[in-house]
């Protein structure tokens, strides 16, 4: 028997316990709006946060409701994929789907009217990837593609994004801002590559299973893990090289500080990488990084003026 979608459903669908993590982007780029121009329009970063907030959830929904089409496995199908564990009704969970898509385009609508064309521009490519990201006979979740694409969409696309709705109307987003913006990204994205890199390398086996060939899968285990050590290294030591060019304050490089400390408890991780055991620890520790990363650079922009 089929169960209908109940709060617990859409709870485990959309994954609502981590949407307002993307709050932490939207901070990061309203630091850099004020620190850069000393004005931010409020209201559109509102907005933008609110569309990201209500589309990220109607893409974990997705996620679920495309790998079960075209997952293979009995094991994901019946124990690891929600819709299969709590024998959810599947036209339902594609209305709920649908739903989710429609009413996540509400604010951004309301936001292109209050901004530009170009906002618009920007809102279709980032409802592009999300929407393909899962959905098609190919989707970019099973390719070779996608720990770069969801790592760049999140850490640059969504922050850039902001920085321009911040300003718009007041100040023109040049190609120096769009460069600025993304040399200040940069610590974040390694990490977040990193962080896509290593749940698909613990999830090796079962993608392979369900026709998913990921970047992870294409490199294998061992030089997943390798890789992996290289984006955390250049994720902790970028901001030397950012403050040295003075893209940032040398107040920012106290997060390096940190870095013995969280190296040490990411081996737990690297001696090996499972998905139940050790997974949330390198989620942890390079998410503490960013964190306190951003945490540095929304401090310095409120009292440095």
């Amino acid at each position: 028997m089929e169960n209908k979608i109940t709060w617990a459903a859409f709870y485990e669908l959309s994954e609502i316990y981590i949407a307002p993590l993307n709050l932490i982007w939207f901070l990061f780029a309203s630091a850099i709006a004020y620190q850069d121009f000393h004005y931010l329009n409020i209201i559109n970063i509102l907005l933008c946060f609110l569309d990201v907030f209500l589309f990220d959830l109607a893409v974990n929904i997705a996620d679920d409701y495309f790998d079960y089409l075209h997952g293979k496995d009995p094991h994901f199908l019946t124990v690891t994929n929600t819709i299969g564990r709590m024998k959810l009704s599947l036209p339902a969970v594609k209305k709920l789907m649908v739903i989710m898509y429609t009413v996540s385009a509400i604010p951004g609508l309301i936001l292109v009217y209050r901004t530009n064309y170009i906002v618009l521009i920007l809102g279709m490519i980032g409802y592009f990837f999300g929407i393909f990201y899962t959905a098609g006979p190919k989707p970019l979740n099973a390719t070779k593609f996608c720990e770069l694409i969801v790592s760049g969409m999140i850490s640059v696309f969504i922050i850039e994004v902001g920085v321009y709705v911040a300003i718009c109307g007041q100040y023109t987003f040049t190609w120096t801002t769009f460069l600025t913006t993304l040399l200040k990204c940069l610590p974040i994205f390694f990490l977040f590559f990193a962080t896509q890199l290593a749940n698909n390398t613990c999830d090796l086996r079962e993608d392979l299973l369900n026709g998913r060939k990921t970047f992870a899968s294409y490199l294998g285990t061992k030089k997943s893990i390798y890789l992996l050590k290289i984006l955390t290294i250049l994720g902790f030591l970028t901001p030397i090289l950012l403050a040295a060019i003075n893209q940032i304050s040398w107040f920012n490089t106290l997060v390096v500080l940190i870095t013995p400390f969280l190296w040490k408890n990411l081996q737990t991780f690297f001696n090996n990488p499972d998905k139940h055991k050790t997974y949330m620890i390198f989620i942890k520790n390079e998410s503490l990084y960013f964190t306190i990363y951003i945490g540095l650079f929304f401090i310095l922009s409120l009292i440095k003026r």
